[in-house]
């Protein structure tokens, strides 16, 4: 296959660049710094919030902006600028909390790149230990009300996030962006929000054409920039739907998928 022109790389995080141990393999932190070498820019985007994504940024050797929370969120990395943000208004934050109050769901708020729960739990326990991010607790979410948290999350098994996921994108589907972007988790965030309005935000200020954006992902989440980049690439172990949009399908995350694709097509 002919080298595919790339000016800039944008790259998932969970389920793309890492693996399922969700960390970077010394592979793919090696070809991602031949590539940045040869002049492509790197940029990591993902629905975790920036204090998770930067270690993981500065482990590749990138001071390159990035875009967190799903599009939420531009951050420059090496000096903390935030150049784009796209908050959920406080009065839908609160709607959400007390939706999820009697129901006794788990419920992750976002707030000025913080976690706060309102008690630690398995759940919080799960996203720690994923992310790296450490969750304070404050007892009971209505302290924050008043306040506009860049995204909020449900975290619950599989199988219930999956009938949850139904639920919650009938009755808040029009007022917010709800998206599954791990098997336990469903994301809320500002109707606004996507990787693509995102990424479209950060080409034009890098004065980069959308041609020559090479896309990588899995999930129904990383779509939008998939379609909206000149060329996208889904890894093997992509849902359907993202195969179906892609350009090409790359080994899966765990086998350094983005590393060999990144071998054959764009270095």
């Amino acid at each position: 296959m002919e080298k595919i022109p790339c000016r800039l790389a944008a790259l998932d995080l969970d389920g793309t660049l890492l693996n399922n141990d969700h960390v970077v393999t010394d592979r793919n932190c090696t070809t991602l710094q031949k590539l940045s070498k040869q002049g492509v820019t790197v940029i990591l985007v993902s629905g975790r919030m920036h204090q998770s994504i930067l270690p993981i940024s500065n482990q590749i050797g990138l001071e390159n902006p990035i875009i967190s929370y799903n599009g939420g969120m531009i951050k420059n990395a090496k000096t903390g600028e935030v150049s784009h943000h796209t908050p959920i208004p406080a009065p839908l934050a609160m709607e959400l909390v007390e939706y999820c109050k009697p129901l006794g769901l788990h419920l992750n708020f976002c707030l000025n790149d913080q976690l706060y729960v309102q008690a630690k739990n398995q759940w919080s326990a799960l996203y720690e230990s994923r992310t790296g991010v450490v969750a304070t607790a404050v007892g009971d979410l209505h302290q924050l009300d008043g306040e506009e948290p860049t995204k909020m999350q449900v975290l619950d098994t599989p199988e219930k996030i999956e009938r949850l996921l139904v639920t919650f994108k009938k009755d808040f589907g029009e007022q917010l962006y709800v998206t599954r972007t791990q098997v336990e988790y469903i994301e809320f965030m500002n109707p606004q929000v996507s990787k693509a309005r995102a990424l479209k935000a950060l080409v034009a200020q890098l004065e980069i054409p959308l041609d020559s954006v090479v896309a990588f992902g899995d999930g129904y989440n990383d779509e939008s920039m998939m379609r909206v980049a000149g060329f996208s690439i889904a890894m093997g172990n992509s849902v359907d739907e993202i195969k179906a949009c892609a350009d090409y399908i790359a080994e899966t995350n765990h086998n350094d998928g983005v590393a060999l694709a990144v071998e054959r097509l764009l270095l």
